[in-house]
């Protein structure tokens, strides 16, 4: 996430047309509260950009080796997210 951060810094000054970001990401916990760190920056980074929102959010939990993601049901709720972009 730090170098999605760093290398999108210059759009600061710049006209962005980006408005809605949608944040998706695995984690080897399950615990409810393991992403509100990542939320967290995220949103720390989306509050310099006053046009930009964070528009939703899927966490992939238990997931900790190649192949884990297959199956998951966070990749429905990835795919039904994203039949609503419009």
């Amino acid at each position: 996430m730090k170098t999605l951060l760093d290398r999108c810094n210059p759009l600061f000054l710049s006209d962005y047309s980006f408005r809605d970001i949608y944040l998706l990401a695995t984690a080897t916990e399950d615990e409810e509260h393991t992403t509100d760190g990542t939320i967290k920056g995220m949103q720390g980074w989306i509050d310099c950009f006053e046009k930009a929102r964070l528009a939703g959010t899927v966490f992939a939990r238990n997931v900790d080796n190649a192949g884990e993601i297959q199956g998951h049901p966070g990749l429905g709720e990835a795919y039904e997210m994203g039949k609503n972009i419009q």
